[in-house]
This record gives structure tokens, C-alpha cells and sequence, in this order.
């Protein structure tokens, strides 16, 4: 039953006694309530350091989110592993103390195996069909399977293909690689293809690397180029080989809850300003790419890698897909060879 209005004509006694109030307030130059509601705070924890394209991309997803819910939606963006190592910060937003991170599909993959497939050696024939795989029903439906654990897949920045860099030599065929300490990502699927080119896998975060490159504990690594020279990594290294044989991105997540607790608005405000950065970075990041290179040639030692000797390479690690068939699933590997476009 709806209750009538009181004699005086106001429904609310208590709104009156709070609007008295923000007028008052607002008489000695204090804010009122309306507006001392502050805005909404996501905290976006990654890697990537400020002024790098990755960066770049994050304060255009940022500023969208902003101007779409009109100020009320903030991203506050924390660069250069302020908020922790990779590991820690999937952790915590995993866990909802931190709302969005950003890692390359290696770490999801611990997450939901079946994410593996886009680490395989060799598999993606160029950015515009990973792009296409990622954007289509395939892509959406790897990225959903890290739901279960926590994370909502909101997007993806390109890094590119992955090259090797090391102070031993040269690499132009597997044989090359044989007995050299590589550093690779703590996956499985990349220490298995550095053993399948004969060298000696070691696992450790990004952030490790300049030092361990700096006292030997390691002989190479592996990164794409804009992330060599965001690293400095060409400062401790001096042969560079463009292999190219992961081609990389960052997957963008957030808390599954706390999207979960979102109206629909705001998850269209999210996915707006995501698909915005999207665009933009994988337009720039070519470019970027090509910059980068081009800079690694004339600070270090470099070699191309002729199409016979990438074929070698292609063989080489072949064996890799049958070994992960049980944990990825044959059928993954093959509709992710059919969409993504791996080489004959």
C-alpha cells in the first residue's frame, strides 16, 4: 500500500533536514554532499613503464572511462611493477585488492591451460589474423575461460614477435642456442620450446632480467623489441636475433566480481573506452615495433633470419604441439593453427 504524503508536503522529512544541511554548508564554502561524492576508483597495476606505447594505450582507456560516465568512473594507472611483480599482481586482482592488470597469455595460462595455445612457437602468421582470432568467436571464447578463477577479460594490447637477444653469438639455427641459459617466462610451454632448440630454459619474472643479464646468471633472453629497449636490455646483451618465434600480447583483466557489481552502463562505459585504446595501440604498435628494431641494429650486433633457416626452427619445435595436446586440447590447437594462420 502506497503511503500518503505527509500534511506539510514533503515525502521525506529527512531529505528536508539533508538538503537544510548541504545549503548551509555550502553558505561557508564547504562542498556539499552532492558534491563531495568522489568518483568511483579502479586501480590498474602493470608492467609496462610510462611513456611506452603500452602506457600510452592505458591512459586512452583511462581518459575514455572518465569522459563516458562523465568523471564518476576514475582509472588510476600504476606503471613499472609499482604494485608488485607480475605474479603479485594477478594475484591481487585475481583476489579483487587490486581492479585491473595486465599480462601476456603465458601467466593466464596458469589459470586456464587452454590459454597456452597463443604461446605456442610459430603459430601466428601475421598481427591482422591474431587480431581478427582474438576480436572473434574463438578469442572470446579463450578469454572466458579464465572467468571461473576470478578474472573478466576486458581486451589486448600487441607486443609483437618475440626475438632472442644474448652475449654468447649469433643465433641464426637451433644448433645455436644448444647449452646457452635463456631466460623465458615461468611457463611451460616456453621452457619447452627453449629445451626443443637445445638451450637451457630458466624461469624468471620480467623484472629480473636487466640484472640477471648484467651478471651472467643468465646468457640471453627472450622479448619482443619495443620491450628491449623499454627495459634497456640492449644495454647488457649483445647479439640480437630477430627469431620471431612467439608473436605476443597483453591480455587486459579485471576482477570478475567487481565487474560483476557494475551496472550495465558502466561495463558498456568499460568496454567503449577498452575498444577505443584497442584500436589505437594496435595501430601504433606496428610502428613502434619497426622504431625499435631499427634502433636495437645500430646499438647491437643483429641478424635476420632467412626463410630456410626460420623452416629449421619451425621443425625444431614441432613436437611441442603433441606435447601439450593433453592440457590445451587437440581441437584448440587446431581451430588456433586454422584462425591465427600457422606457417606450412
Amino acid at each position: 500500500m502506497t503511503k500518503s504524503l505527509p500534511t506539510n508536503g514533503i515525502a521525506d522529512p529527512t531529505r528536508r533536514n539533508v538538503l537544510k544541511f548541504s545549503l548551509a554548508a555550502a553558505a561557508v564554502g564547504m562542498p556539499s554532499i552532492v558534491h563531495a561524492q568522489r568518483a568511483r576508483t579502479f586501480r590498474f597495476g602493470s608492467p609496462v613503464p610510462a611513456g611506452s606505447t603500452y602506457y600510452k594505450a592505458q591512459e586512452v582507456f583511462a581518459e575514455e572511462v572518465s569522459k563516458l560516465s562523465g568523471g564518476k568512473l576514475k582509472v588510476e594507472l600504476y606503471p613499472s611493477f609499482q604494485l608488485g611483480s607480475i605474479k603479485d599482481m594477478l594475484t591481487n586482482t585475481q583476489l579483487g585488492t587490486q581492479s585491473i592488470g595486465m599480462a601476456v597469455p603465458a601467466w593466464f595460462a596458469g589459470y586456464a591451460k587452454p590459454i597456452d595455445v597463443f604461446s605456442m612457437p610459430f603459430i601466428v602468421g601475421s598481427l591482422d589474423r591474431l587480431r581478427a582470432a582474438l576480436d572473434g568467436p574463438f578469442g572470446q571464447r579463450m578469454m572466458a575461460l579464465t572467468e571461473p578463477a576470478g578474472f573478466k577479460i576486458m581486451g589486448h594490447w600487441i607486443m609483437g614477435p618475440r626475438q632472442i637477444v644474448n652475449n654468447t653469438r649469433p643465433i641464426h639455427k637451433p644448433e645455436d642456442l644448444a647449452g646457452l641459459k635463456i631466460r623465458v617466462i615461468t611457463s611451460p610451454v616456453f621452457i619447452e620450446t627453449f629445451k626443443a632448440l637445445g638451450a637451457n630454459p630458466v624461469g624468471l619474472d620480467a623484472a629480473e632480467m636487466y640484472l640477471a643479464l648484467q651478471q651472467k646468471t643468465v646468457d640471453g633472453v627472450d622479448n619482443a623489441a619495443v620491450d628491449l629497449i623499454n627495459l634497456k636490455l640492449f644495454e647488457v646483451s649483445k647479439y640480437l636475433s630477430l627469431t620471431a618465434h612467439i608473436t605476443d600480447f597483453f591480455i587486459v583483466a579485471m576482477n570478475k566480481g567487481l565487474w560483476d557489481s557494475l551496472s550495465s552502463e558502466e561495463r558498456g562505459m568499460f568496454a567503449a573506452a577498452m575498444k577505443k585504446s584497442m584500436d589505437w595501440e594496435w595501430a601504433a604498435q606496428p610502428e613502434a615495433i619497426k622504431a625499435a628494431t631499427d634502433r636495437l641494429k645500430t646499438v647491437m650486433q643483429s641478424n635476420d633470419i632467412t626463410a630456410a633457416e626460420r623452416d629449421a626452427f619451425v621443425k625444431a619445435t614441432r613436437p611441442v604441439y603433441q606435447q601439450f595436446e593433453p592440457s590445451i586440447g587437440k581441437n584448440v590447437i587446431e581451430e588456433a593453427t586454422k584462425t591465427m594462420g600457422l606457417p606450412t
